[in-house]
């Protein structure tokens, strides 16, 4: 009995290691061109997206106060070019930790102004009507016009949800520091 029963696990586990090697492409594949979609939204007037990659290696900047080197997060950008093969900006996915987990965040942010022009919530699992309202547009709608200088901070530019002040810093923290790295890589190290 324990001889077949191992059996019909070792067959099994290995169905399901080779669905889910063939279905994972496909979710890959899938969430590339939902985020390539979002990038159409944050950055209006888009026609064509780049995507402009960073090596590992590359995306180390030394940090005076650990007096070691900090890794940066982000490692993808997305540039909007127009019609006209003019850019019209750049994209980044920022991440915080909210109340209920991992919250993820695409900034579009127009290339002549260095300016936020919009942001989209992409994925959280926070608290639905309560947490859930960093997706609201006059939630969002307060990082418009920042640049890398403005200080972003909770209570100070950007006011919270009321009842939601994790979820509300998930999304400042997200978006703060992955302008910090997606400026300083977009704009090679200015």
């Amino acid at each position: 009995m324990v001889i077949v029963l191992s059996v019909i696990a070792m067959i099994s586990a290995g169905i399901l290691a080779q669905v889910y090697s063939i279905t994972s492409v496909i979710i890959e594949e899938n969430q590339a061109r939902a985020l390539e979609s979002s990038v159409f939204q944050v950055l209006p007037g888009t026609t064509k997206v780049n995507i402009i990659r960073r090596s590992a290696d590359e995306l180390g900047v030394d940090d005076p106060k650990e007096m070691r080197e900090q890794e940066q997060t982000t490692s993808l950008i997305y540039e909007g070019v127009d019609d006209a093969d003019r850019v019209i900006g750049y994209a980044f996915v920022g991440e915080g930790n909210g109340y209920g987990g991992s919250v993820r965040v695409l900034v579009g942010v127009e290339e002549a102004s260095d300016e936020i022009l919009n942001v989209k919530v992409l994925e959280h699992t926070e608290t639905p009507g309560l947490g859930s309202k960093i997706e609201d547009e006059s939630f969002r709608k307060q990082f418009v016009g920042k640049k890398v200088e403005d200080p972003l901070k909770l209570g100070q530019d950007i006011d919270s949800i009321s009842g939601a002040t994790v979820s509300s810093r998930a999304v400042t923290e997200a978006v703060r520091q992955g302008f910090d790295d997606a400026t300083a890589i977009y704009r090679g190290g200015k």
